[in-house]
């Protein structure tokens, strides 16, 4: 059963033709990714769909009694309302539900006949729409969303038209999250999330009952949740079934197999004109307007398109610098003396590609920015290696200025540059004709990304940091970033939410949380997989520890039991047993499985592995740990004994 059903929609923005003919339908539960090049279209979709915008032509029709969620892109909150308090207000279809079945519980005491059946059918319905929108654990779901979006406890009860722009947008869609509605409109959900955020939320966006319309560039997300993709392209709108990966495949397949026809269309229809022009006036004249007339009722096949058009990124190639790009000892990063990171000791090799990530406000950019020569650190020594220049891509875009324009940009820099040069290194980023003139206020998120990506590469950079790159970025775009860093040569070091861009480019993790610096070998699933299992072995020690204490005092219940129905003879005192001794020695125990799992995660480092004396000094230690541990386990079976 539909949800939603879009027909014949048409959308005209000045001169352009934004939609022409759209269908779209979705049904109850079913999660649709949404796709297509920058200003194809997709947000007009959403808006015409909520109600915010007026189709030219066209129907949009919802099921009865259906709710949309949607989430503005710049949200406004009333004054006095906190962030908690208006999150909450998208229960209200909840409570209205809970007060009506109270009202008909209590109505179906005081009649019968027929009377009763329509308020046990109404009970029905009532009960199974109170289940859709998981009712029954309702006032838990708000702090639960609140956290999962990452929205700290400190802001709950701020007012929430004092928030920053992303806090904002965040509680905007913690409110519509929580509602559960029957439709769900999300608009590039993921811009203001961090990593653990996005993960949140894809899982959240699988488990509930709504519809979802998702417009995402985000590759895994759509991969994790959609089970079909709609692909907004030239006015039209075209439905594959599965996630990203696999209408990726079966768009290829489509448009092969389509060009393959057309191709041999196009080749009847030249053999067949060849035939009458060369038959007609002469013996076959009557065979070649057969053949006409039969060529006039061909109904010709459109020549397939498929927009290839993407960024052409290339960067030029620098003089080779040293082994090492830079080393930091003892840096310490922070605004106005306040430390974020302290007391840091990094490296970085020719070569590596180094993922940054972490949670929103733990450092991520000062650090970047300190380790990039932008700004100075609070303390510490930054050594740059030989010949080392760095290309900086901030995700502001702030470097561009806005009363100029791409032309002027690449001639600001590079004023040597010939006009067909310049020209030319704009068209690899398909500024193209009078595109090259406009101003860059007025240019788009994704065009000022492509434009400060055009002036990078110019620069002959022996290592990048870059600052979340991907951002207004397209799938297109994102692909031509991918296979320019694929062979670029230096370094690279990159702060970015994109984990299918991290697990393609990055051999290295940086991990920041809690004031502190984890350094993981492998791209962003392999660091994933160490965390899960490191905190499976530490709930696997929780769990032995908590199942000894717990043999323990059944022992000792035991033994008191025993006690309670032997006879009153008189015996000598018994040494009672200190109950803190136990807890002393589980403590020791904890202590030491730990310090084996350190020594074991040790011996899988690079520093460690490839240097014999290092291995050796952890394997004794490993050894003596082992021991301590057998000897306190054997200590702590005489005890419960």
């Amino acid at each position: 059963m539909s949800v939603l059903l879009v027909t014949g929609l048409k959308k005209i923005l000045g001169s352009q033709e934004i939609l022409r003919g759209a269908d779209l339908r979705l049904d109850h539960g079913e999660k649709t990714g949404c796709v297509g090049r920058n200003g194809e279209g997709k947000t007009t979709l959403l808006r015409i769909v909520e109600g915010e915008e007026h189709a030219d032509s066209g129907s949009v029709l919802l099921a009865k009694g259906a709710r949309i969620g949607y989430v503005a892109q710049r949200p406004a909150f009333d004054a006095g309302v906190t962030v908690r308090g208006y999150v909450e207000g998208g229960l209200a279809e909840v409570h209205a539900v809970e007060r009506e079945l109270e009202s008909v519980g209590e109505h179906m005491a005081e009649v019968e006949g027929d009377a009763l059946d329509a308020l046990v059918k109404r009970h029905g319905e009532l009960t199974a729409r109170m289940e859709f929108l998981g009712g029954w654990e309702s006032e838990r779901r708000v702090e639960t969303v609140l956290g999962g979006i990452g929205l700290a406890p400190h802001l709950w009860d701020r007012e929430a038209s004092s928030l920053s722009g992303g806090e904002k947008s965040r509680t905007a869609m913690a409110r519509e999250l929580v509602s559960v509605p029957d439709l769900l409109l999300l608009d590039e959900p993921t811009n203001h999330l961090d990593l653990a955020g996005i993960e949140w939320l894809e899982d959240w966006l699988r488990s509930i009952a709504s519809a979802v319309l998702l417009v995402s560039h985000d590759r895994r997300l759509l991969d994790n949740v959609a089970s079909s993709i709609i692909e907004v392209q030239g006015g039209t709108i075209t439905r594959y079934p599965g996630n990203h990966a696999r209408y990726v495949e079966l768009k290829e397949e489509r448009y092969s197999t389509a060009y393959r026809a057309w191709e041999q269309q196009q080749d009847l229809i030249r053999r067949e004109e060849s035939f009458i022009k060369k038959h007609m006036g002469s013996q076959r004249t009557a065979e070649a307007k057969g053949r006409r007339k039969r060529l006039q009722n061909v109904e010709r096949l459109p020549q397939p398109f498929n927009d290839v058009r993407r960024p052409i990124i290339r960067v030029a190639k620098a003089e080779r610098g040293g082994e090492e790009v830079l080393s930091v000892e003892g840096f310490t990063v922070g605004h106005d003396s306040k430390a974020l990171l302290e007391g840091l000791d990094l490296r970085i090799g020719r070569g590596e590609r180094i993922g940054l990530v972490g949670p929103n406000g733990t450092g991520k950019t000062t650090l970047m920015r300190a380790l990039a020569g932008r700004a100075e650190p609070l303390a510490g020594e930054l050594k740059k290696g030989y010949k080392a220049a760095c290309g900086y891509y901030d995700q502001e875009t702030s470097d561009l200025r806005d009363d100029g324009t791409p032309y002027s940009e690449i001639k600001r820099d590079h004023p040597k540059m010939t006009d067909l040069e310049v020209r030319s290194h704009l068209a690899r980023f398909l500024f193209r004709g009078d595109e090259i003139d406009l101003t860059v206020s007025g240019l788009s998120g994704g065009e000022r990304a492509r434009l400060a990506l055009a002036r990078l590469v110019l620069q002959e950079p022996s290592w990048l940091a870059l600052d979340e790159p991907t951002n207004h970025l397209d799938l297109a775009g994102r692909t031509a970033l991918e296979e320019m860093l694929s062979g670029f040569h230096g370094a690279i070091l990159c702060i970015t939410h994109d984990r299918e861009f991290l697990d393609r480019i990055c051999n290295r993790i940086w991990l920041i949380g809690d004031g502190t610096l984890r350094d993981f070998r492998g791209n962003y699933s392999e660091m994933r997989t160490e965390l899960r299992a490191e905190n499976e072995e530490r709930a696997r020690i929780a769990s032995e520890r908590d199942a000894r204490r717990k043999q323990a005092e059944r022992k000792e219940a035991e033994r008191k039991q025993e006690r309670a129905v032997r006879d009153d003879k008189p015996r000598k005192p018994k040494k009672a047993k200190n109950p803190w001794a136990l807890e002393k020695l589980e403590k020791a125990i904890m202590s030491l499985e730990e310090r084996k799992s350190e020594l074991m995660e040790a011996l899988g480092k690079e520093e460690v592995y490839k240097d014999p004396g290092a291995t050796r000094d952890v394997q004794m230690e490993l050894a003596e740990v082992e021991r301590d541990l057998e000897h306190k386990n054997g200590e702590w079976e005489e005890w419960a004994s």
